[in-house]
């Protein structure tokens, strides 16, 4: 062998390695990820995770705040309830005050409502008995107080947990998405 063919063949062979040498650096960098798709992959990953978390935890708490919102409301109606009785006892117990005391203008007043007895002194605007004749107990009623109004507002989500089956499905997205999250990463060989 000359020289020159071995030396041709030397640069064959060099060519081959720089060949094989580049062919293999990227094929191993094909195989390893870079740091921005690692990223990637874990933001995802935990994005799956929370997201489902937060679907499970609504679909458990969200009809509970509904319960909430109207044990609430009748809350606040018993208390209205409440003021409009302590007015009716309070209105009571001062009538009661007023006839042990014998007011004058309270006895009168059951005098005629009662028992339709006007003094002779005064003319009557209304004849006793009639429609239009006040009662005494009709003039001890308080004014009622305005009852308040349950009309909450559900958002979609809140709606979509309040049917049996939709949360059935709710928990079920939830459920599977913890579960992509909690997937190991794959490692491509």
């Amino acid at each position: 062998m000359t020289f020159s063919r071995r030396l041709n063949t030397f640069e064959q062979i060099r060519s081959n390695c720089r060949l094989f040498h580049v062919e293999h650096s990227t094929s191993h960098a094909e195989h390893q990820p870079s740091l921005p798709d690692n990223i990637a992959s874990e933001i995802s990953r935990w994005a799956f995770f929370i997201c489902g978390l937060i679907l499970i935890i609504a679909a458990a708490t969200l009809p509970l705040k509904a319960d909430l919102d109207y044990t609430r409301h009748q809350r606040d109606l018993a208390m209205v309830i409440e003021q409009e009785n302590v007015a009716r006892n309070a209105s009571y117990q001062s009538m009661l005050d007023a006839i042990e005391s014998k007011n004058p203008d309270t006895l009168r007043l059951l005098a005629q409502s009662n028992m339709g007895l006007i003094p002779a002194s005064h003319e009557a605007l209304l004849v006793p008995g009639e429609r239009r004749d006040p009662m005494v107990f009709e003039l001890l009623e308080p004014q009622p107080l305005p009852r308040p109004e349950f009309s909450p507002q559900y958002s979609r989500l809140e709606r979509l947990v309040m049917i049996p089956k939709s949360r059935l499905w709710v928990i079920a997205g939830g459920i599977f998405c913890v579960l992509i999250g909690l997937l190991p990463a794959v490692d491509p060989k």
